[in-house]
């Protein structure tokens, strides 16, 4: 064998040891594009506070995450709602969606959701037959308006109230709630009053309270406080306790609800209002699954449904606690 056969020989084997060491060397990954999720939310409108602790709790929760949030703006109506969805999942071709947060705006995209490849998780109550009728694409982290109605119900009935007003609107929403209410409680539903709309005169339905003599008044709907129902029921010295749901709370109703009962889900932090608290964990859990899929659909919701975090009717297990507004504070019981 030549020298020159030799050193082909050499150059050759050093060519095949280099080739197999570049191919080992780990290559860098290459930046992928931020993967959007839109936020569905009251952005502006009379619970636009509401929805401005949503667009924070989102920011909270995605930050430092390689996701993108498109906000559109709900009003808090279901019509708005669907052309929200429709902007986001159409035009915007998103299939991650935080929101809606209002009830009547959940129920309208809940039918979009059935047979499609988009999953949405809400960070407020919800119904709980929404996780069926979505196709087991709504996923709700506080707790069903059934489980908030139930609780208030026991709750007022261990505290000695046994003859009770349940005051609700004609919506989704509320009914779901006076549904539950009415379900639950082991006292007397003295008188039930159901009003129309947001715009109905609540003067009428709390003088026929006032005739009945009630223990205490349940109205889940803050259409109730938003009309000055607890002023007027002053004014026609009804002077019985009032209990809520969770939605009190918000700064733009407090002014309104002095000395209120309301639900509340348990496990928040002190310092934080629940809805900024409780989009940020909706947001933060979805952004990282979404993440770790990639933005696949099908990774995503099987992550969600094995987390053992939710039930079967895709809501959050979660306990309950009552507090009170004293002086436009929210205080625990």
């Amino acid at each position: 064998m030549n020298k020159s056969t030799i050193w082909a020989i050499i150059i050759i084997l050093v060519l095949i040891i280099g080739g197999v060491w570049m191919s080992k060397k780990p290559v860098a990954p290459v930046a992928s594009e931020p993967i959007k999720i839109g936020v569905i939310a009251p952005l502006t409108g009379v619970v636009a506070d509401y929805g401005e602790e949503i667009r924070k709790g989102a920011m909270a929760g995605a930050a430092g995450k390689n996701v993108e949030l498109v906000y559109e703006d709900d009003k808090c109506d279901p019509k708005e709602a669907v052309s929200a969805f429709q902007k986001l999942t159409g035009f915007q071709k998103i299939s991650f969606l935080i929101g809606p947060a209002c009830g009547s705006p959940q129920e309208a995209i809940v039918p979009l959701l059935n047979n499609q490849k988009i999953l949405a998780l809400v960070p407020a109550a919800a119904s709980a037959d929404l996780y069926q009728k979505s196709g087991n694409n709504f996923f709700n982290i506080q707790y069903s308006l059934q489980d908030e109605s139930t609780f208030i119900a026991n709750k007022m009935y261990e505290l000695g109230y046994k003859n009770v007003a349940l005051i609700s609107y004609g919506n989704a929403f509320s009914q779901a709630h006076a549904d539950a209410f009415r379900a639950a409680f082991k006292g007397k539903i003295v008188i039930e009053s159901k009003l129309l709309d947001d715009s109905s005169d609540v003067s009428t339905e709390i003088a026929k309270i006032n005739l009945a003599k009630v223990d205490a008044i349940y109205s889940p709907d803050i259409s109730f406080f938003f009309a000055s129902g607890l002023s007027k029921l002053r004014q026609q010295k009804v002077a019985v306790p009032v209990f809520s749901t969770y939605v009190v709370e918000l700064p733009a109703v407090r002014a309104l609800v002095s000395d209120v009962f309301y639900s509340y889900p348990a496990g928040m932090a002190d310092a934080e209002a629940a809805v900024f608290g409780l989009t940020r964990e909706a947001t933060a859990l979805l952004t990282d699954n979404v993440v770790a899929c990639a933005g696949d659909y099908e990774c995503v919701k099987d992550k969600l449904i094995s987390s053992s975090k939710f039930n079967d009717s895709g809501v959050y297990q979660r306990d309950l606690i009552l507090k009170q507004i004293k002086d436009g504070v929210p205080v625990k019981l």
